[in-house]
Parts: structure tokens; sequence; C-alpha cells
């Protein structure tokens, strides 16, 4: 598959620093490490032919020199053709955004026929070149760090995770290290049917839990609550789940024929379509851990809008007094903090998924929270996490009227 690749610098650096300076600079003085990443290790957007790999012919990063000359010579030892964007106002707006969408526009005709463009931008105001490309009937790519809209994100054919992003293409470890494959050889990661690997139990034993837990009630079950049953199971699995990385990853590494997994919901909920009358779909009462299904209504067209994990009220109010104590005992770092946070949520019988933590986190430091400054109470945090969630709600249009604004006050626990 030939691919063209356009980087936003700005854009992503800036996005990167506000969750964590160590991760930025890390993208931004070894690209040479996600690019290896990008090439060999990330899927390709469907649809594609059988043995396909990605040829990455056009690398262009779009850089402001006067803010950002430092990092330039690592993006040309990465192979980069630099594109100088200096801002143009005392804002420090810069050309960036009608340079990229002049030189896709570009590439979109040349000979070559380059089939997949790859865009590293949060910036929305991409979304209609992304439509171009789609009914030019070309495959996109695109890495958003924060909160892309949903306008953004159903333009593109395949959107990056950045928490895979983070973990993964920028190589860091589980406890946060950041490994250089130069100088860290990596092992094979291990398999659910590799008896060598970290998995211990056997394949058989974990699709017979799996299916037992479901077995026991007629409604949806949270890949959450699975995912802790697996892990009591074999605690290996916590550390990225055999290899595969993530849980969903995992189990569809699994025979578990005919359950059915519907990844819409926070989590990913698992069922029978036997137990509900034979109907292909997933039963109905998916809000059955909902003590007020007029609160559920409202909080699932906000997440279905806007991503916000749809956590219950009981759920986020833990989970925000997770964050809390956790940060009133050890220094904040966005991995680290969601790690502890996971198992502490785990551990107290109301387990979370890490993206859903990572979710929160991040919403929280995007509306200006700084854990390292504080007030780090339970209050405060639900506050910004309330706010962060009425900014995607007026991002995406959604009417804030009084009803709304107070179901997410009673939603989230914000006061």
């Amino acid at each position: 598959m030939k691919s063209a690749l356009f980087v936003d610098f700005d854009n992503v650096y800036s996005g990167l620093r506000r969750l964590d300076q160590e991760t930025a600079d890390q993208f931004a003085r070894n690209p040479t490490v996600w690019m290896n990443w990008l090439i060999r290790s990330l899927e390709l957007p469907e649809p594609v032919t059988p043995g396909a790999r990605r040829r990455v012919l056009v690398r262009r990063c779009y850089l402001n020199p006067q803010a950002y000359q430092r990092f330039r010579p690592s993006f040309n030892l990465a192979g980069f053709e630099i594109i100088d964007c200096p801002a143009l106002t005392s804002e420090g707006k810069t050309s960036t955004d009608i340079h990229m969408v002049l030189d896709i526009v570009d590439l979109l005709q040349h000979e070559t026929h380059y089939d997949e463009f790859i865009v590293f931008s949060a910036d929305a105001d991409f979304t209609p070149v992304l439509r171009k490309l789609r009914r030019w009937d070309r495959r996109t790519t695109v890495l958003a760090i924060g909160f892309p809209s949903a306008a953004y994100r159903a333009s593109a054919d395949l959107l990056i995770d950045q928490d895979d992003f983070v973990r993964n293409a920028l190589s860091f470890d589980e406890s946060g290290t950041i490994l250089d494959p130069l100088q860290h050889a990596q092992p094979a990661p291990p398999t659910a049917n590799d008896s060598n690997g970290s998995v211990t139990v056997p394949q058989d034993t974990l699709v017979e839990a799996i299916k037992g837990e479901i077995a026991r009630t007629a409604y949806p079950v949270p890949c959450a609550r699975l995912a802790a049953l697996l892990i009591n199971l074999d605690s290996s699995l916590a550390a990225d789940w055999g290899g595969k990385g993530t849980f969903r990853r995992f189990v569809e590494t699994l025979d578990l024929s005919p359950i059915a997994f519907d990844w819409r919901d926070s989590g990913g909920v698992a069922y029978d379509p036997g137990q509900s009358g034979g109907s292909a779909t997933r039963p109905s009462s998916a809000a059955d851990e909902w003590a007020d299904l007029s609160l559920y209504r409202i909080a699932k067209q906000i997440h279905d809008v806007t991503d916000v994990p749809l956590l219950t009220p009981d759920r986020y109010r833990k989970l925000i007094a997770a964050i809390a104590s956790d940060v009133a005992e050890h220094p904040f770092s966005l991995i680290e903090t969601g790690k502890r946070v996971r198992d502490r949520c785990k551990e107290s019988g109301q387990p979370v998924s890490r993206a859903d933590i990572n979710h929160v986190l991040r919403g929280m430091i995007m509306r200006g929270h700084a854990f390292d400054d504080g007030p780090n109470d339970a209050a405060t945090l639900a506050r910004k996490l309330a706010n962060n969630v009425r900014s995607l709600c007026l991002r995406e249009q959604l009417i804030l009227d009084e009803a709304t604004d107070k179901a997410i006050r009673d939603w989230i626990g914000s006061r």
C-alpha cells in the first residue's frame, strides 16, 4: 500500500505536552521509533489486499521553526521533508493547515496514485479534505491527540488510538520506561496458544470462565467484569494480555462462539444471542446497572456523540475518588497513575478499563487542571471533568439546556 504521511508537528506535540512532557519529547526526538511502528505494526485500513504492506513514500513534517527548530535534526534523520510554517500573527497562528491541504490535494492527483493518506493532527479543519479523499476512493488514517470531533472521527477510515500510540509507537513499557528498539531487544509477544508465553492458564479454561459468567444472566455482561475474571484466573494477563496489548484483541483470539461482543458502549459488553430469544442482536436492557433510566438516556446520547465513557454515576464517583486518593499518595504521571487507578478500581469491586481511565484523566488535563499544582480533591476533579463533558457537547452542537446540564452534574457527581 503506497502511503503519504503528513504531520502537523505543532498540533501533535502541544497535545502530547499537555498530557505529559516526557511523552511529547519522545515523539519529537525519536520519530524513527514511531515510524518503524507505523510501517511494521499499525493495521492497514480496510479494504486491504491480503499480504499487503505499508510503504510510506512521502513523509512531510510541518513545523514552526521559531518554536521547534531544535527538533529539526531528528526528523531529518527519519527521512522527513520539513516544511517551515512560521507564525504569521501575534497570536502565533501559522499556515500549517493550508500547506497540508494543498499538498494533500496535489498528491491526490499525482501519477503515483497514493492509496493511503496519513494525517497526524486533531484539527477538525481537515474533515473536508478527509471526505474528499474518501470520494476519490483513497484510504485515510488519522492520529488525533485529545478529543477529535465526531465528524472528524467518522471521516477517517482508521483512527489511531492515542493510548496505543503512546504505549506501542513511542515504545513505552508497562512501567512507563521509554525503550529504544536499537538498544533494547524485546522478546516476541506471547499468545494465548503459546505455552512458553506469559499466559499460564489453558485457553479452554479461559473460554469456559467467560461463557460461564455470561450464562449466569440474561443481560449483557460488561467486558470489564470479564477482564477482571480472567485476571483472577491468571494474574500475568494484567501486564499486556498475552502480548495482545488489550482485552479486546486478546478475546478475539479465543473461540467463544456463540458469544457476541458489542464495543459501542464504554468498555464493551458480551452476551449470548440465544438468551434473548434467538435474536441476532444484543438484549435491549443494557442499562440494567442504572437506577435512573432517564439519566441513562441522556448519558447514552452524550456518549454516542462525544465518546465520553458511559460509566454509571456510582462508578464515576468511585473512579474520581480513586484518582484523588492516588495523586495524594504519588506524583502524577499519566501512564503510572492510570495503571494504579485501574488496580484500585478493580480491588474495590468496580473495575474500570484503562482506556476509560485515560479518557477521564485527559479530560481533566484538557480543561487546564494541573495535578502537580492541585487542588486534587474529588469535588474539584469532578467539576473539571463535568466541564470537559460540557465543552465536548458544545463542540458537537448538543443543546445544553437546564435538564442536560443537571444530568451531567448528576452523572459525573459534580456540584
